[in-house]
């Protein structure tokens, strides 16, 4: 028991306790539950029992083989009709042929554990109630004529059932006796998986939190990279180009806007003129340019619209349009084509859109750093909420695991202060 002192952490116990006591440890293992529960659980008066019943067995076995040969070598009475001569003697062969082979099955298995015990009365239990079974009428006509010797091999057969009922009987409170050592056993191991996995996770835990501390580092490494840039010379002539190119595209929009007013009085004239072109009643030279002035004026000053200003006059009075309307849109119409104001626009327009794609073609190559800096930050940022998330999962499932692994190890303890006699702890991390 040497090897117990090394895995037990032994009370101090009085004197005059007996031997349960004094090995009943105050702190076990869980690494060596298992192994404790199995040197507890050795009964060896079990194994003596057995052996015991065993020798008394192979006995009556004996005894069986020496009443076959008695019976095969009695001799009928004389005045024995011949009818149940003849069934008699031919009964006796086959009941000795039974009986001998029930007789080599006794022989008991060389180990006496519980499981050979079990094995061995379930086996010579269902060949005593075939052998039995078979025996029937031969066994009426073999006892009518040798009376004797069927009750000695009836005799034979009694003792064998009876020790076979004892036998029984032995794996049953043995079996009643280890229940709780393998109920035990059950939840150690159990007990000890769970905190396999217990400790797995925590490992698992600390090194994606250990990951996440990293790609946070990085995170904010990259963005002082990005403030940096942008702090320097060439930043700060980008930002300034940024700034420029958005007023420009601001100008853009009013000038836009300032065309599209300037085409808006002509509206209702564009529409119908459009209209009456669909229905065949003019023919018209310009019609495409009408409907991007009613739609885009930018893009219809792309071209020269002079000519389409001219026909929309030329077309004005077949329009249908009250005198008022006709005369303010012949008035616009010339307005336009006198004053040239679309045409100024149209020039600060193109000057706009030249400055743009300059701007944008500069920022473009100097903007080629900011865009790779935000894409190495961007590209780490993406990555830490999905990784916080799963460490706060497990965290969960953690606090979860511990919280089973607390009760199944409130029910192991109990169990094993049963079998020890007194309390004990378990040291989960041995």
């Amino acid at each position: 028991m040497k090897w117990l002192k090394k895995i037990f952490q032994k009370e101090k116990s009085g004197e005059g306790q007996g031997r349960k006591d004094e090995e009943a440890p105050s702190t076990l293992a869980l690494s060596y539950v298992e192994e404790w529960l199995r040197d507890r659980s050795q009964e060896p008066e079990f194994e003596g029992r057995v052996r015991s019943l065993y020798g008394m067995i192979e006995r009556v076995a004996k005894n069986l083989e020496g009443d076959l040969l008695a019976l095969e070598k009695a001799e009928p009475k004389e005045d024995a009709p011949p009818r149940l001569l003849k069934a008699g003697s031919a009964a006796r062969e086959k009941v000795a042929r039974q009986m001998r082979v029930l007789s080599e099955k006794l022989a008991p298995p060389p180990a006496a554990d519980l499981g050979s015990a079990e094995e061995y009365h379930s086996a010579i239990m269902k060949h005593l109630q075939n052998t039995v079974q078979k025996f029937g009428r031969a066994q009426r006509y073999t006892a009518a004529l040798f009376p004797r010797e069927v009750e000695m091999i009836n005799s034979d057969l009694g003792a064998i059932s009876r020790h076979l009922a004892d036998l029984g009987e032995a794996v049953s409170e043995r079996e009643a006796s280890l229940k709780k050592f393998v109920e035990a056993a059950d939840l150690a191991t159990l007990v000890r998986q769970k905190h396999d996995q217990i400790e797995s996770l925590r490992v698992e835990i600390t090194e994606d939190e250990e990951l996440l501390a990293v790609m946070r580092d990085r995170e904010r490494g990259h963005q002082r990279e990005i403030e940096t840039w942008t702090r320097s010379d060439d930043g700060k002539k980008n930002l300034d180009m940024k700034k420029s190119l958005e007023q420009k595209l601001r100008e853009k929009d009013q000038i836009e806007m300032s065309m599209a007013d300037l085409v808006s009085p002509l509206t209702k004239a564009l529409s119908r003129v459009v209209k009456q072109d669909s229905s065949d009643r003019i023919t018209l030279k310009y019609r495409e340019v009408f409907e991007q002035l009613s739609s885009s004026p930018a893009k219809a000053l792309e071209g020269d619209i002079s000519g389409a200003l001219l026909e929309l006059k030329s077309k004005v009075d077949v329009l249908g349009l009250r005198d008022k309307k006709r005369d303010r849109i012949t008035d616009h119409i010339d307005h336009l084509l006198e004053d040239r104001p679309l045409e100024v626009l149209k020039a600060r327009h193109l000057a706009l859109n030249r400055e743009i794609e300059e701007l944008e073609r500069t920022l473009s190559k100097s903007g080629r750093e900011t865009v790779r800096l935000k894409e190495k930050r961007d590209q780490v940022r993406q990555k830490i909420p999905a990784l916080e998330a799963n460490i706060e999962e497990r965290i969960k499932n953690l606090a979860t695991m511990e919280e089973r692994l607390s009760k199944d190890l409130t029910d192991l303890k109990r169990k094993l202060e049963e079998i020890a006699g007194r309390p004990v702890e378990i040291d989960v991390r041995r």
